[in-house]
């Protein structure tokens, strides 16, 4: 299964990880497909989220050893689970990439909501990425950031993918300082934003009209799952290992996550 973990794994390891990722799949409280498009290639990720609860972390863990992130990436994860409310694991699915996350919502609400203003990240991602290289990333979250704000970064964007404006003006028409949560990282190695984009309730069809000319592009998938997913989070930036990106996050389900992973789901197994 080079689809997951390196090519050094010895064979049970893999199967243990295929057993362990399933079971992960399944017991998601959510699922996400990301494709990252950068000038040189096409990155495509399985994102896994779930409550924090210590068997759920554990389990992280315990994959993310098998799929040989270095132990210390590991225990700095582990440290950062104090405060958080949700956890999550991405990976990509050639097996080149593990990504650990954890999630603070409850506590950057506390902070607002008491009227503080050093903030916590709404997110910390501690990645073990291609090259063998680590990196841990920080995102910081602009309460309440306007469209004023967002959008001529959005539109950027879009036009820098060859999109057209006025499609694209309308398919997010819904997003606002209400509606998209906006966070952003800052660091030697990476600077970018993203746009949770969730709650505005997008329509599917508006959205999948504005990306359909990444159709003919290397990007198709991102046409592809606009047809039929659910566009939950935007991101763009620079950083070390990339160059330029943007990813597109959709919704998915655990079967289609392992499907795209090399996985077969229980219904499929002989």
């Amino acid at each position: 299964m080079q689809t997951i973990g390196k090519a050094s794994l010895d064979k049970f390891s893999i199967l243990r990880s295929e057993t362990l990722l399933r079971d992960l799949a399944y017991k998601a409280d959510a699922c996400e497909r990301s494709i990252s498009v950068t000038p040189e290639m096409i990155e495509d990720r399985v994102l896994f989220f779930f409550d924090l609860l210590p068997e759920r972390s554990q389990m992280l863990a315990d994959l993310a050893k098998l799929l040989q992130v270095p132990d210390h990436l590991i225990r700095a994860w582990a440290n950062a689970l104090p405060g958080a409310d949700a956890i999550g694991l991405a990976l990509r699915t050639d097996g080149a990439s593990v990504r650990l996350y954890t999630q603070y919502w409850d506590l950057l609400c506390a902070h607002l909501e008491a009227g503080l203003s050093d903030l916590p990240p709404l997110y910390l991602g501690f990645k073990a990425l291609p090259d063998s290289s680590i990196r841990t990333d920080s995102y910081h979250v602009l309460p309440e950031a306007p469209r004023s704000l967002f959008w001529p970064r959005m539109y950027d964007m879009f036009s820098a993918l060859g999109l057209d404006e006025h499609l694209a003006q309308t398919a997010f028409a819904p997003l606002d300082a209400d509606t998209c949560i906006w966070t952003e990282t800052r660091s030697e190695k990476r600077k970018s934003w993203l746009a949770t984009v969730r709650r505005a309730e997008l329509d599917r069809h508006n959205v999948a009209t504005a990306l359909e000319p990444l159709r003919d592009t290397p990007a198709h998938q991102v046409a592809d799952l606009a047809r039929n997913h659910k566009l939950v989070h935007i991101a763009s930036g620079e950083d070390t290992a990339k160059g330029q990106f943007t990813t597109f996050y959709f919704e998915t389900s655990p079967n289609l996550a392992l499907e795209a992973l090399a996985i077969a789901s229980p219904s499929h197994d002989n």
